[in-house]
Formats: C-alpha cells, structure tokens, sequence
C-alpha cells in the first residue's frame, strides 16, 4: 500500500478544510494558483493593493483575472478580501477629516482647459510631438479638448509618448477612434496595472491573438455575424482566459462534439472541455492520447459484453441438448 507523505520543510500554511473541499472540485487551474500564492505569501495578504502587479506578473494574467479568481474563493468562504488603514492613516482622517485616497485614479481624466493643456505642452517639449503623431494615426485634426485628454495621459497618468502612440494605434485598429474611447481604455489598462510600454505591448499580444481566437470559434460554430450570448461569452472567457486552452485543443472539443451529437452546442463542448481541463489535458497530443485510451477501454469493456453473452448461449444451448439426449 502507497502513501503520501507532506514534506512540510520549515514552514507551511494552512487553508480553512470544510471550505476548501466544498469548493476545490469546481475550481480552475488559475483559482488553484492564486490560492496557493496568497495563502504562501504574507506580504501579499498584507497590502494586496501593493503586490497586485507583482502577482499578475507571476501569474501572467490581468488584475480583472485575479479578482475574479480572488471573488471565487470569498464566495466559498476559504477567504475574503477585507479594506484595512494604517495607524498613518487613521491619524490623517482624524485630524484632517479627509478620506483614505485610493490607489488609482478617478474614473476620467480631470479637465483641463485650453491654457492649463498649453502650458503643459510648452513645458514638456515631446508632448506636441505625441499630438502630431496621433493626429496622422487618427487621421484628423483635434479639437482642443481632444488634446486635453492626450494632455491628461501625459501628464496624470504618467503615460509616455511611446504608450500613448502605441494605445492610439491598436485602438485606431480596431475601429475605435473616438479619444473619449482611447481615454476610457488607458484608465481601465492603468487600473489593471498596464501601465508601461511592456505591460501594454503584452496586453495588446493578448488582446489580438484572443480577438482571433473568437473569430475561429465564431466560425466553427457556425455563429455567423450575430452577437454571442451572455452564456456563450462566459463560455468563452472560461476556455481562454481561465482555462488558457489552445484554439486547436478548443477545435478537438468541437469534433469531439459533432461527432457525438451531430451537431456544434457550445454547451457540450463546454463540458468537454472542463473535463479536459480537470483532467489535466492542455495540448492536441493529450486529447489524442485520451480519446485513444477511451476508446480502447470502451472496445474492451464491448468485448467482454459480448463474450459473456456467447458464454450464456453456448450453456443455454448445451442445457437444451442435454434435455433432448435425455440428459
């Protein structure tokens, strides 16, 4: 008889059992790593607001990633996440009354007018630069609060002339060229910690290879040019983003669909593809490897079906010639 046995070194950490094992068997991939991470790191624990950067980094995935992977384990009851202040804090709002400043910015820019944008274009020589390159990505002249808003990325955020030309173009190349929309963007990318060149060129990689990704799935589905459901888009979000399967291990789970049921169901293929998941199949050759085992198994489970049949019709046969030999 085997056992396992925990090599417990000279630290460990410990999770909540009861909740754990309610909610462990539905959990994905991604949930099980931050959840080893947070529980094995004390200073994440402490200031989360401080390492969510760092931890998307380990983790590679985006910080909406990790909430919704850190929201799973809150609503099960193995942890929450808690708003705390420092005494530093606590001082502060007391004697000021004021409240503790959030760690990113207001959901817009703030406004600035036409001779605040001026001055701070005259005072940051590479600024009318980043206008005029923005202007021939966009293709037409700005209107002075369209400026403030390139202004407002500069100068609030903190955004370089790389980053900001570099947002302008992938939005311009999905169609989007409102600067209302390109300011939208940034402030949501700055919330999620894509907040420098790198971060956004990766965010960008992501964001294509997703948008392609979707439109082989659209058309192996045969979806057409209408809208995808609210349960096909979590569908999806799960396979791609929590899942990360590749769109050839999502294109077994569509043959594997056809040919069980005739025809393409996003939902079938979505059950394949938690079960690959929990399974531990993440490439073509796993999926191929197991649909092989499944049918060698289900070929051998036919064969003694159809032996132990033969068996009872030989002895039934034998049972009725001994009766006519008089046996």
């Amino acid at each position: 008889m085997k056992k396992l046995r925990i090599e417990y070194g000279s630290s460990v950490f410990s999770l909540p059992r009861e909740s754990l094992m309610a909610a462990v068997t539905e959990a994905g991939e991604f949930q099980l790593r931050v959840l080893l991470l947070a529980a094995s790191d004390d200073a994440l624990r402490s200031d989360l607001d401080k390492c969510c950067a760092e931890i998307c980094a380990k983790l590679d995935c985006t910080q909406t990633a990790l909430e919704r992977a850190l929201k799973y384990w809150s609503e099960h009851g193995v942890m929450s996440v808690v708003e705390t202040v420092t005494v530093d804090e606590i001082v502060t709002t007391s004697v000021v009354e004021k409240p503790v400043a959030k760690p990113f910015p207001a959901p817009t820019l703030p406004s600035y007018g036409e001779g605040a944008a001026a001055d701070i274009i005259e005072k940051n020589p590479e600024l009318p630069g980043i206008i005029e390159v923005c202007i021939q990505l966009l293709g037409k002249l700005l209107t002075p609060a369209e400026n403030a808003i390139i202004v407002g990325l500069y100068d609030h955020l903190r955004l370089d002339g790389e980053y900001i030309v570099t947002l302008v173009s992938h939005c311009k190349n999905m169609g989007k060229t409102s600067l209302r929309y390109i300011e939208k963007t940034a402030l949501s990318l700055y919330d999620e910690g894509v907040d420098n060149v790198e971060a956004l060129k990766a965010y960008i990689k992501r964001r294509e290879m997703r948008d392609d990704n979707l439109s082989k799935i659209r058309t192996m589905i045969g979806a057409g040019a209408r809208e995808f459901t609210a349960k096909e888009k979590k569908a999806f979000e799960a396979w791609l983003d929590d899942w990360r399967f590749d769109i050839e291990v999502i294109r077994c789970a569509y043959e594997v669909t056809v040919d069980k049921i005739g025809e393409p169901s996003v939902a079938y293929m979505n059950k394949v593809l938690e079960n690959w998941h929990k399974s531990g199949i993440t490439t073509p050759e796993a999926v191929a490897e197991s649909l092989e085992a499944y049918k060698k198994n289900k070929a051998e489970s036919a064969q003694k079906e159809s032996g132990f049949e033969t068996d009872e019709f030989f002895e039934a046969a034998l049972k009725r010639s001994d009766k006519y030999l008089g046996g």
